[in-house]
């Protein structure tokens, strides 16, 4: 179907869309994990509101981070509430008693509960417990020895048995300092998964031209920061997994060299941050009922999506703002077209976008209704992400009961 020949359709759709939505069967649960490196960027200056405006810009849930201070935990903080306008809560643990840095976690959720462990060889896990749609999340925040792997192989044996004590769904986040065919990190696959591999393998993993998706994408000269989960994968499950492009490229001003093609711009770390996005399953919502992926439609045999402006009916690039729409906000909407999609009272569907440079974004979906006349045929509206840097294509995806649709292209200006 041709976008001319969905135009009118979608103004009938727009008259439609003003139903209240139905509440969600799964709930999105966004984990990052990343060490700061004392809030030192790659251009050896340290500013921990470079740091915040990344993390601000990943839009997570819940967060760890290692190599943090005490005393900037409310420094961190405070201008993660400024930048995002959520409060978020910490829990931080010294990497060992007497140390002054140590394992932090972030959460927009409020914690039910906090632990820790000493593990030996001065290394420490934080511990968290969140609420997220009914069910307990325990989290955990990590970061092993640098210097030997018989002695990470140790803290590896402690944490698959200290954390066992904790119910699932687990996460386990954190630098392990070591790849993953070690013998230490085979140890913790022995009991968690590997949030990227799972990634991967629905190809949903996602990173940047100088550092390729494959089984090891670089968070340091090697992939050795990881977001692990045990899980029953019913009820919880990796989505998508990042390692974006946080290097400023216009700023070459690198002093803290790795040897890689990261070095052509300075970073906020000396670490890349990883992302991954979950879903969980409400505790409150039914089982869900088998379904095929759905599908975003195309124009002719090319991966542009159908897609117009939900207000001005034009097709893109579109702007992430715009004066002409229907909400005070000035944030652009668009009409996406799919099919597979028979929502039932509390479902609804995940849309995610990813940019060329590896970030990604949760696109809220406003309406999805039934074009008439067109049983076959569901219109989606999704808001754009307010990023002005945003430029280019955004690979947008949807995710319905746990399957994940096709990717299609949408370009922004």
């Amino acid at each position: 179907m041709s976008l001319r020949q969905l135009l009118p359709l979608a103004i009938v759709c727009l008259v439609l869309c003003y139903a209240p939505s139905a509440s969600s069967s799964t709930v999105r649960l966004r984990a990052l994990s990343w060490n700061i490196h004392f809030g030192q960027g790659t251009d050896g200056v340290t500013n921990y509101d470079r740091t915040a405006t990344w993390i601000a810009r990943m839009s997570p849930d819940v967060v760890a981070l290692c190599e943090i201070p005490p005393d900037k935990v409310s420094t961190l903080v405070n201008l993660l509430n400024q930048k995002t306008g959520r409060a978020w809560n910490s829990h931080f643990v010294p990497k060992a008693p007497g140390i002054a840095e140590g394992n932090l976690i972030l959460s927009t959720y409020s914690f039910t509960a906090i632990g820790s462990r000493f593990l030996s060889h001065n290394r420490s896990i934080a511990q968290a417990t969140i609420s997220v749609g009914g069910r307990n999340i325990n989290f955990f925040a990590t970061h092993l020895d640098h210097t030997s792997s018989s002695l990470r192989l140790t803290q590896a044996t402690e944490l698959v048995d200290w954390t066992a004590g904790f119910a699932a769904p687990r996460i386990v986040a954190g630098d392990m300092n070591a790849g993953n065919d070690t013998v230490e990190v085979l140890r913790l696959l022995s009991a968690y998964r590997d949030s990227w591999v799972d990634s991967l393998n629905v190809g949903a993993a996602f990173a940047y031209p100088d550092n390729p998706v494959w089984l090891n994408t670089r968070t340091r000269r090697w992939r050795i920061d990881y977001v692990l989960y045990s899980a029953d994968t019913t009820t919880f499950t990796a989505q998508r997994g990042e390692i974006p492009d946080i290097r400023d490229l216009s700023n070459t001003n690198v002093v803290n060299t790795l040897g890689t093609l990261d070095d052509k711009g300075v970073r906020p770390s000396d670490h890349n941050l990883v992302v991954t996005d979950f879903d969980v399953l409400n505790v409150a919502a039914p089982e869900p009922t088998p379904t095929t992926a759905p599908v975003l439609l195309t124009r002719g045999n090319t991966d542009r999506a159908i897609a117009i402006h939900s207000s001005l009916y034009v097709a893109e690039p579109f702007a992430v703002r715009s004066p002409f729409n229907l909400s005070s906000d000035l944030r652009t909407r668009i009409m996406l077209f799919a099919t597979n999609l028979e929502l039932f009272a509390g479902e609804s569907l995940i849309v995610s976008a990813t940019d060329s440079r590896g970030i990604t974004y949760d696109l809220p979906v406003e309406h999805v209704v039934k074009v008439p006349r067109f049983d076959w045929l569901s219109s989606v509206i999704v808001r754009l992400p307010e990023d002005p840097s945003l430029n280019g294509d955004l690979t947008i995806t949807i995710s319905f009961r746990g399957n994940l649709g096709n990717q299609v292209k949408v370009g922004i200006k």
